[in-house]
């Protein structure tokens, strides 16, 4: 078995860790030695960009907002659902060290170099408040078991949505508790199985949850 290697690692104020782990040519970002993101399992982040983007493909300026970059894979997804030269892709990554980390190891490090993608370092929650239904999608990947989420961060998500737009988030099992608070900010609410990864003999899922906002308008007519 070929060394684990590690390639980053970066403390929080709050005493957690973030870590790069490289074997083999396989990346894996972890956080407090729980793995949540990788290159080898990213089918779920895939699925998520296809299918909250597959709406708006026809839109003129789609703009999307990445909430949290991991290794870049629904960053990349996204990008080759909506190839149009006016989307706009919004990263929002509060952990400067991640990004600098995609850039030196990631297969998906090109992204970040596309004029059409904007780099922020903040969370999600806090660009959406000052992007008032300004968004046609919300891509979250969350992959632990739970997604600790504010009502007040829901909303905000929910605020920044054009009618009709989903926040999609993928988590490792479902979440009653996550999706209760979406609804009580205002989402219409659904999930499906996912699988995380195409490769390997055993098929590992995880859960897709796709949150609306409302009515669906067209967007070709805007």
């Amino acid at each position: 078995m070929k060394p684990l290697n590690k390639l980053g690692e970066k403390q929080m104020e709050d005493g957690s860790v973030w870590e790069l782990w490289e074997r083999d040519g396989e990346l894996s970002l972890q956080h407090d030695g729980l793995p949540c993101a990788g290159s080898f399992t990213h089918g779920s982040e895939d699925s998520m960009a296809e299918i909250a983007t597959s709406p708006i493909t026809r839109a003129g300026q789609p703009q999307i907002m990445i909430a949290g970059l991991g290794l870049g894979y629904g960053l990349a997804k996204a990008m080759e659902c909506l190839p149009k030269e006016k989307a706009r892709f919004i990263v929002a990554e509060p952990i400067p060290e991640i990004v600098e980390w995609n850039r030196a190891h990631s297969a998906n490090a090109a992204a970040l170099e596309d004029k059409r993608v904007t780099v922020e370092n903040s969370t999600a929650a806090d660009l959406c408040r000052k992007r008032t239904g300004s968004l046609h999608a919300i891509l979250l990947r969350h992959t632990f078991n739970r997604c600790e989420m504010k009502l007040a961060d829901a909303q905000a998500y929910f605020n920044a949505l054009k009618g009709g737009s989903l926040l999609a988030i993928t988590l490792a099992k479902r979440d009653k508790r996550l999706e209760s608070t979406l609804m009580k900010a205002g989402f219409e609410i659904s999930t499906s199985p996912v699988p995380a990864s195409s490769k390997g003999k055993q098929l590992r899922m995880h859960t897709l949850v796709l949150a609306r906002r409302g009515r669906f308008v067209p967007f070709a007519e805007r």
